[in-house]
């Protein structure tokens, strides 16, 4: 057994603050699936609705990642439960790589801390009546992410001894699979005193994580299946059996043939692992998932086992998801994958996704929105197409804000502000916020919780403020904090009828205040701190009539990381571009514990030594500042800026963090913020190949083989570059059709205010490359995912395009990144009633690429390539 050593950060520590009694719920009971494949209560024939997440901690990297920071792994899964148990959770999928780490070659499992923490799991998640899919082989190497690369990591499971392609295929590896399938199950729990397939708490059995399919052998791939559920079935477990469909919708009739009684799939409309955070409107991409339509596996229950906003930290996109899952009858639905609290600060286990309570608080109270859409939205209901689909029951999704809804005459959840008000004040027993609304007034960034407990008291929970300071999707490192949490005092406006104006509101576990008093609010609002709260209309409450949990939340029970200290940052929040003629405001944003006295900005022209008069930076909200400067204060061209915090030998300079400030010796800004001012009429570089090369994303055009077909060349002459694109080389026997990428530009749009929708001409610098002639096609892509096409050639020369903005034709667009699984989630159709009119300018926020095969209506072309130097938007004048 592999022996781990002592932490080598230990830098966030995880705080965790009142108990719960034990159990806090029965656990649930057995289920059943009816003839029209609907899972069921046993006990009252009530139709299963779970939400929540995959769970890591105990195996893999996610455990060697958690011990590498110093954590008590026991400590460590309370508090992601006691996450759970507040967001209102009650699914979860335990994610084993015993098949790499907790087995031999054989399939024998092998009791180890890996498996004693599973059990340790299990019996905590049992507590908070949370409900767990149980996935007992992974399939993928357990290498990920710590050990990739090191020759010296030799895991001695059964897995590890095939290719992913033979488990499904060599009779060694499936006798391997169906005794460790067993084994499991038959393994008894020594916290629950219960072998786990007994277990009221595990539902569901998905016997393998994402198989390689053999559709192509229909016999075999149907006694596979069955081998792996008479597995389960010769264990006595009566758990529900599910095996995956969605690596390979092939796999169909496989699937209906099999005895298995569901079948499984996961969901990444955004893709995996972009590198960088992505930016617009993922909406279109989550309508319909029409493969679980399929009439002839309607018989079977469904179940996502995993899905994610990979690379995004929307308030908007789980919910959506949520309600196309209940569109096509999924019963089940786990989030990949929870970040435990001690990693969460660095985004350390996952690159590709980040959701936490403390550290991604909008996208984590959206998933809370998520799961009551799980569970209050009926099967196989449809909501029509985009922009129609934004409002289903009582949700509503908004991409523009940023935000989701849940107003229900009992409940009212909102990730993002909102002006809408609750249906009914009065009637409400839950609020879920991040934000402000008509219900909380709040200026921190961390969520918050407010749960009636009978007539005229409430408990308040209140999370630290989390700002991102890093990109959470770039590659992670150890020690490199992404988020931080400040544990400061707001004012808190509350505005419920059952409280009144004059609520008292008494500390029950504050962590960074242990002096914090009671306190009674002024015409409804009142200062709190980050922790437990009780809210009482009448004054002091006797604790002796109040319950141990509220909402399987122990009354006093919060957990956060510890406090820490850090250097203040200051980070821009500007555009790039502004237009002269009007005035241009800087926004900036400042982590630090405290408001600052002073907060200046400097601006000066650019490749200039001297700045300019400070001009104050106003408080706006939270952590942010602005200062408008006048248009008469910046003619068009190039400047620069910094902001300083403080004044004299106390002031630091930002962005280098440099002492002093501009005026007094010996300061100097080594570096600065830039932006440009320039004239509407001026046209808008929509692509810069060396700018914008980290931004593009690309088309998959196959599940298995991931080849790109672009690359940076030079360009016209010495100091430019272009950008090449031509069709990638698949594995054969599969020909690429068409290739594209784009680049997000709705900022750029924005900067240009009011002169953005004056826009005329497209232009496009160009060249064909290997050959005299190429096509390729320029869409420019709107907000509500309405696509315009200009088709253009280029020669064997450099030479540049135009093409009015009047004479592009509505089309389909790729969505890049491609969506996982497969390639059926490939085009972005827009509403059809757009194609009906014209492209609105100010509206477009994606430029995409695309060539094509030079064959059929493109069989003119015999160019290798297309090299793109700039793709331009022109204003004013229509250009020839």
């Amino acid at each position: 057994m592999k022996t781990f050593p002592r932490a080598l950060l230990g830098l966030i520590a995880a705080c965790s603050f009142g108990t719960i009694p034990a159990p806090l719920l029965a656990a649930p009971a057995r289920i059943v699936v009816d003839q029209q494949g609907v899972m069921r209560w046993k006990a009252d024939r009530q139709e299963v609705r779970l939400f929540g997440a995959n769970y890591c901690a105990f195996a893999s990297g996610d455990y060697r990642l958690a011990k590498r920071v110093g954590a008590d792994m026991k400590k460590l899964i309370d508090a992601d439960m006691g996450h759970f148990a507040r967001m209102g959770w009650d699914g979860l999928r335990l994610c084993s790589w015993g098949d790499w780490e907790s087995s031999d070659g054989e399939g024998n499992l092998t009791e180890d801390v890996h498996t004693g923490l599973m059990d340790y799991l299990i019996f905590k998640a049992g507590e908070r009546g949370i409900s767990m899919l149980l996935s007992p082989i992974v399939t993928y190497g357990s290498s990920y992410a710590d050990q990739i690369g090191n020759p010296d990591y030799k895991p001695a499971g059964f897995s590890s001894l095939y290719e992913r392609a033979a488990l499904g295929t060599n009779p060694k590896a499936i006798a391997a699979q169906t005794n460790y399938i067993g084994q499991v199950l038959n393994h008894v729990n020594p916290y629950t005193r219960t072998a786990l397939k007994d277990d009221p708490a595990i539902l569901f059995v998905e016997m393998i994580n994402e198989p390689v399919h053999h559709p192509e052998n229909l016999k075999q791939s149907v006694d596979y299946i069955n081998a792996l559920v008479d597995a389960v079935r010769g264990t006595g477990s009566e758990q529900i059996t599910f095996h995956n469909y969605s690596q390979d919708f092939a796999i169909r009739e496989a699937l209906v043939k099999s005895n298995v009684q569901g079948i499984d799939f996961g969901w990444y409309p955004s893709g995996l692992v972009s590198g960088h955070t992505l930016k617009g409107n993922f909406l279109p991409a989550v309508d319909s998932y029409p493969a679980l339509l399929d009439p002839a596996l309607l018989h079977k229950a469904r179940i996502v086992y995993e899905f994610d906003q990979a690379d995004l930290n929307t308030g908007y996109l789980y919910p959506a998801m949520a309600r196309t899952f209940r569109s096509v009858g999924a019963q089940f639905a786990a989030v990949f994958a929870y970040d435990m609290l001690d990693t969460a600060p660095y985004n350390l286990s996952w690159q590709t996704h980040f959701i936490n309570l403390v550290h991604t608080p909008r996208k984590a109270v959206s998933a809370v929105i998520a799961g009551e859409a799980m569970r209050r939205l009926p099967r196989m209901a449809s909501y029509g197409a985009y922009p129609a689909s934004t409002k289903f029951g009582d949700f509503s999704v908004d991409y523009e804000t940023d935000s989701s809804l849940l107003n229900a005459a009992d409940a009212f959840m909102h990730a993002g502000d909102t002006a809408v008000a609750p249906r009914n004040a009065a009637g409400l027993e839950r609020v879920v916020g991040f934000g402000s609304s008509p219900v909380v007034s709040y200026e921190g960034t961390g969520a918050y919780f407010l749960d009636k407990i009978r007539d005229g008291v409430w408990r308040l929970e209140v999370y630290p403020d989390a700002l991102l300071v890093g990109d959470p999707f770039a590659q992670p490192q150890p020690g490199k904090v992404v988020s931080r949490l400040y544990f400061r005092p707001w004012q808190m406006g509350i505005a419920l009828p059952d409280l009144g104006p004059g609520f008292s509101a008494t500390p029950l576990t504050v962590p960074a205040n242990a002096a914090a008093s009671a306190r009674r609010a002024q015409s409804g609002s009142v200062e709190v701190e980050p922790g437990v709260w009780l809210l009482s209309r009448s004054g002091p409450v006797d604790f002796a009539t109040l319950p141990a949990t509220v909402n399987r939340v122990g009354l006093r029970e919060f957990h956060v990381n510890a406090q820490q200290t850090y250097p203040d940052l200051v980070q821009n929040l500007s555009p790039g571009e502004f237009v002269t003629g009007a005035p241009a405001t800087i926004r900036v944003r400042l982590a630090s514990q405290s408001k600052p006295e002073r907060l200046n900005l400097y601006i000066r022209d650019a490749g200039t030594r001297d700045f300019g008069k400070p001009i104050a930076l106003r408080h706006v909200r939270g952590y942010d500042y602005a200062a408008p400067v006048e248009a008469a204060r910046l003619p068009e061209g190039q400047y620069e800026f910094i902001v300083v915090q403080g004044e004299g030998a106390q002031a630091t300079a930002f962005p280098d963090q440099a002492s002093g400030q501009p005026g007094r010796w010996p300061f100097e800004a080594r570096e600065v913020w830039r932006f440009t001012v320039t004239g509407a009429d001026k046209a808008l570089e929509l692509f810069n190949p060396r700018r914008d090369k980290a931004a593009l994303t690309f088309a998959r055009l196959s599940e298995s083989d991931g080849a790109s077909g672009f690359k940076l060349v030079p360009g016209e002459n010495s100091n430019a570059l272009a950008l090449s694109l031509a069709l990638p080389q698949l594995k054969a026997p599969q020909v690429a059709q068409q290739y594209a990428g784009s680049v997000f530009v709705g900022e750029r749009i924005a900067a240009r205010g009011a002169a953005a929708a004056t826009a005329s001409t497209l232009s496009v610098r160009l060249k064909a490359a290997g050959g005299k002639r190429k096509t390729l096609d320029v869409l420019l892509i709107e907000k509500d995912g309405s696509s315009w096409r200009a088709s253009m050639r280029a020669g064997a020369q450099w030479s540049t395009r135009h093409i009015g903005l009047d004479a592009l034709t509505f089309a389909r667009s790729a969505l890049t990144p491609t969506p996982y699984p497969g390639t059926w989630n490939y085009w972005r159709r827009g509403p059809a009633a757009r194609g009906r009119g014209k492209i609105r300018p100010d509206n477009i926020e994606r430029v995409e690429l695309r060539v094509y095969r030079n064959a059929g209506e493109h069989a003119g072309d015999d160019a290798r390539a297309v090299e793109i130097a700039s793709v331009q938007l022109h204003y004013g004048k229509r250009r020839q």
